[in-house]
């Protein structure tokens, strides 16, 4: 009951914000991006080696990384950094919205290219990628709200494999984000 209350109140903010915001919404390939907005989701120890790993390599190409992760925990352990965070309920409203702060957070930078790599549906991460000002968002298919401009859908690879999206590794799931947006190329 109170899931269905919470998208509900997702779809709403998410039409109004999509009718009353112009978002300067461009496609930005990989080697264009200079910022990058990462959203991911923490495992419980909140180290995410596989995740430093992807932004370290990300760095190592020249990007500016900002990462912000989501765990379902009372209470976090690791520090905040201003280009590195995790989050967890507390910075999150009832209805799962962030706070002024965290979204403060988030947009003190512009960024050309926002990955989400989270694999199953957080809606606090949602709202992360709706409020965000990249020019460019991507992510994998995980609901019925288009918040990202490319979106990667893997539910036929999965009934191929027989597997669920749990079963995919980390590392996967960013090498195929990356191989699209390394491949795909515009005329602008």
């Amino acid at each position: 009951m109170m899931k269905k209350y919470t998208d509900r109140l997702f779809l709403k903010r998410y039409n109004k914000l999509s009718k009353n915001t112009t978002r300067d919404k461009k496609f930005v390939n990989y080697y264009q991006a200079n910022s990058i907005l990462l959203l991911f989701e923490s495992n419980y120890t909140e180290k995410n080696p596989k995740t430093k790993e992807i932004i370290q390599s990300l760095i190592a190409d020249g990007k500016k990384v900002t990462a912000i992760g989501y765990i379902e925990k009372r209470k976090i352990t690791s520090a905040m950094y201003p280009e590195y965070r995790i989050t967890f309920p507390g910075d999150y409203s009832y209805f799962k919205k962030p706070s002024k702060e965290l979204i403060g957070f988030m947009n003190q930078n512009e960024y050309d290219l926002l990955i989400d790599l989270s694999k199953e549906k957080h809606i606090q991460l949602e709202y992360l990628a709706l409020y965000s000002n990249a020019k460019f968002k991507a992510g994998i298919r995980k609901s019925e709200f288009s918040i990202y401009d490319f979106e990667l859908d893997l539910n036929s690879f999965l009934e191929e494999k027989e597997a669920n999206i749990n079963d995919l590794e980390y590392s996967f799931l960013f090498n195929q984000i990356l191989f699209y947006l390394k491949s795909i190329q515009t005329n602008d």
